[in-house]
C-alpha cells in the first residue's frame, strides 16, 4: 500500500517530521545520512496516524521502542574483540544437590520415576477410563460380540504392565503387533502371553488417552496432549539444572498420516512428522519442549525469534551461551539475548536483515576468512573450509584455536569449535532416544507423540541423570530393561503382595495314653458306614484307632487306609 496517496494534513507531516528529529537524537547513534531506521519507521507511522486511533500517543512510543529492541547498529566495522562481559555463570550443572543426597544407590527405575511420575500414569489411567466409558455410550451400532463391549476399567498396576510390553516391542523387534501373541514356532512369544492377553492389550490401546473433555478444548490443537507436556517439562525443570551451553533445535516424531501441522524437513531422516522445539543441554538432556502446532493464534509464538524466547524464559539473565542453527540465528535475537545476559552463537543465513554484506560478497580461499563487528559486539564471520561456514557469535571474536584432525595440527575458529561442540545435545538426545525405539506405526497423532515424550525423551533423561548422580556407565538398552521389568513385576503397590501359602504336609500320630481310653472311631470310615447301615449300624461297626493327622483342624481320627486316600 502506498501512503502517498491518502491525504494528510499538514499537521500530521509535521508531527512525522517532529517523531523523526527525536529518533535521530536517541540513542540509535546514526547520523543523517544514515537514516536507515527512519525509512523502516515511516510507514508505521503514518498508518497509525491515518487510522484515527484514540491512544496514537500510545502507539507512536510502541512502535519507538520496538524498533530500538529490534534494529542494530547500521556500522559494521573490523574485528576490535569487544565483547559485552555477561554476568558469571556459577550454577553447578546436573542433578541438584538433594536428588544426588537421595538418589545415589538407587535403580534405573527409580530415576525414571522422577520424570514421569505415578501421577502421570494415574491420569492415563483416569482419561483412558472416562474415553471408554463415552466411546461404548455412543457405539449404539456395535454388535453384542464386538471388543468394546468386553470392556473392563484399567488401573495402575494394568497401565504400567501396557507401557512395559510397549517398552518389550521395542526391545523386540516383530513386524505385527499381533506377532507377540502368535503361537508360530519361529515368530511366537511366551512372554507377551503371560502378562497380559492380546485381546486386552489393544483394547488398551484402542481407548488409551492422555486428556479430558476434549470437545470443550478443541480451540488448542493440542489439546490432547497438552497436559502430559506441561508435567513433564515441569519435571524436566526440577530435577536437572543445566550447564552453562544450552542448544535449541528442532525434532521430527515421524508421522504420516493427515494432520494440519504435519511438517516436511528432507534434511531429516524421518521426513514427515510433527516436529518438536527442544531445548538441550550436554550431555544430551531435554530440558523443555515445545511442539509446533502452526500459525493458529497470535499468542502461539512459531516466529524462530519468539520460539527461543519462549524456550528460554525461565534461563535469561543468568550468563547462559546459546547455539542456535541457520533457523533462529538472526540480529534480532542476538540483541535480545544479550539484553537478558545470554550469549548467543550460531550459524547465519545471508538473507537475513541488517547483515553486512560484504562479509558475502568477499571472495576467499580455503582457510581464509573474513568477519565484521558491531558496535554492540556481535561479530559475524565467513570462514572458507571445504565450502564456506558463515556463523554469528557475541561471545567470540575472530580468534583461532588448534585442532587435531586425522593425525594433524590444524587452525579452526574457536566460534566453530564451541559451536560443534555444544550443537550436539540435541542430535545426541535424538540418536538415544533412537535405539530401541518403541514407536510403531498409528493412525492417531497424539500417541506417537505422548509415546515419544514417556518412553524416549523422559528415557533417555532418566539415563542422563543416572549416570550423572551415580557415576555408574549402562546401555540404554538396559536401561531400558530395568525400566520394563519394574513395570510388569513390581507394580505400584507398596505394601507387600500376599505369598501363596506353602502347602501343608500331612502326617499320621499315635495319639499317647491307653488304648482303651484314647482310641476313637475313624472319621472316614464312619461317614461311609453312615451313608449304606445308618447311623445306628454305623455306630457298631466302625472300627476305632488311636491314629489321628495332626495337621488336619480338628486333629481327625484316621485309619492309615483312609489317611493315604484323602492326602
Amino acid at each position: 500500500m502506498d501512503f502517498d496517496d491518502f491525504e494528510i494534513s499538514q499537521e500530521d507531516l509535521s508531527r512525522i517530521d517532529n517523531i523523526e528529529i527525536t529518533l535521530l537524537n536517541q540513542s540509535f547513534q546514526i547520523s543523517s545520512d544514515e537514516d536507515d531506521n527512519i525509512q523502516l519507521l515511516r510507514p508505521r507511522l503514518r498508518r497509525i496516524i491515518l487510522s484515527d486511533s484514540e491512544s496514537i500517543e500510545t502507539e507512536i512510543n510502541r512502535a519507538i521502542q520496538d524498533l530500538a529492541e529490534s534494529s542494530p547498529p547500521s556500522t559494521w566495522t573490523d574485528p576490535k574483540g569487544n565483547q559485552r562481559q555477561l554476568i558469571a555463570f556459577t550454577e553447578i550443572p546436573g542433578a541438584p544437590l538433594h536428588i544426588r543426597r537421595l538418589m545415589t544407590n538407587k535403580s534405573p527405575a527409580e530415576f525414571y520415576a522422577l520424570l514421569v511420575t505415578d501421577d502421570v500414569f494415574n491420569e492415563i489411567v483416569k482419561n483412558t477410563n472416562n474415553f471408554a466409558i463415552a466411546k461404548i455410550v455412543n457405539s449404539h451400532e456395535a454388535t453384542k460380540c464386538a471388543r468394546i463391549r468386553n470392556w473392563a476399567p484399567t488401573n495402575l498396576v494394568e497401565i504400567k504392565k501396557f507401557f512395559g510390553l510397549v517398552l518389550f516391542m521395542g526391545l523386540v523387534k516383530l513386524p505385527k503387533i499381533s506377532d507377540y501373541w502368535s503361537k508360530d514356532v519361529i515368530m511366537g512369544q511366551n512372554f507377551p502371553r503371560t502378562v497380559m492377553s492380546r485381546n486386552r492389550f489393544e483394547i488398551l490401546l484402542q481407548m488409551l488417552h492422555f486428556s479430558e473433555q476434549d470437545e470443550e478444548n478443541k480451540a488448542d490443537r493440542l489439546h490432547r496432549v497438552r497436559n502430559l507436556l506441561n508435567v513433564i517439562n515441569h519435571n524436566f525443570k526440577e530435577n536437572y539444572i543445566p550447564g552453562e551451553d544450552l542448544c535449541i533445535d528442532e525434532s521430527v516424531v515421524p508421522f504420516r498420516g493427515r494432520i494440519i501441522f504435519r511438517q516436511y524437513n528432507k534434511q531429516k531422516r524421518h521426513k514427515y512428522g510433527v516436529k518438536l522445539f527442544k531445548l538441550c543441554t550436554l550431555p544430551g538432556y531435554t530440558y523443555k519442549i515445545n511442539i509446533y502446532a502452526g500459525k493458529q493464534n497470535d499468542e502461539i509464538n512459531t516466529t524462530p525469534t519468539n520460539v527461543v524466547m519462549e524456550l528460554c524464559n525461565d534461563l535469561l539473565d543468568k550468563g547462559h551461551t546459546l547455539f542456535t542453527d541457520n533457523w533462529y540465528t538472526n540480529i534480532e535475537l542476538a540483541r535480545k539475548l544479550l539484553n537478558r545476559e545470554t550469549h548467543l552463537v550460531g550459524t547465519l543465513r545471508k538473507n537475513r536483515k541488517y547483515f553486512p554484506k560484504t562479509v558475502v560478497s568477499t571472495k576467499l580461499k580455503k582457510g581464509q576468512f573474513i568477519a565484521k563487528e558491531s558496535a554492540d559486539g556481535i561479530t559475524v564471520m565467513r570462514w572458507k573450509d571445504k565450502r564456506d561456514v558463515l556463523i554469528l557469535s557475541t561471545k567470540h571474536s575472530t580468534r583461532f584455536v588448534r585442532v587435531v584432525k586425522r593425525n594433524k595440527v590444524i587452525l579452526k575458529p574457536a566460534i566453530i569449535v564451541d559451536y560443534n561442540k555444544a550443537k550436539g545435545a540435541v542430535d545426541l538426545s535424538d540418536q538415544m532416544s533412537a535405539y530401541q525405539t518403541p514407536l510403531r506405526k498409528t493412525v492417531k497423532w497424539y500417541k506417537k507423540v505422548a509415546m515419544d515424550l514417556i518412553l524416549n525423551v523422559a528415557v533417555v533423561n532418566a539415563l542422563t541423570l543416572y549416570k550423572s548422580v551415580t557415576k555408574k556407565n549402562i546401555p540404554i538398552v538396559d536401561f531400558r530393561k530395568e525400566i520394563m521389568i519394574d513395570f510388569l513385576t513390581k507394580g505400584i503397590t507398596s505394601e507387600p503382595s500376599p505369598s501363596k501359602p506353602k502347602r501343608a504336609k500331612h502326617e499320621l500320630a499315635k495319639k499317647e495314653g491307653s488304648s482303651k481310653v484314647v482310641r476313637r472311631q475313624c472319621q472316614q470310615c464312619y461317614k461311609q458306614n453312615v451313608a449304606t447301615l445308618g447311623r445306628l449300624g454305623a455306630r457298631n461297626k466302625t472300627k476305632k484307632v488311636t491314629t489321628f493327622c495332626k495337621t488336619c483342624p480338628n486333629e481327625p481320627f484316621l485309619c492309615p487306609e483312609c489317611f493315604i486316600k484323602i492326602h
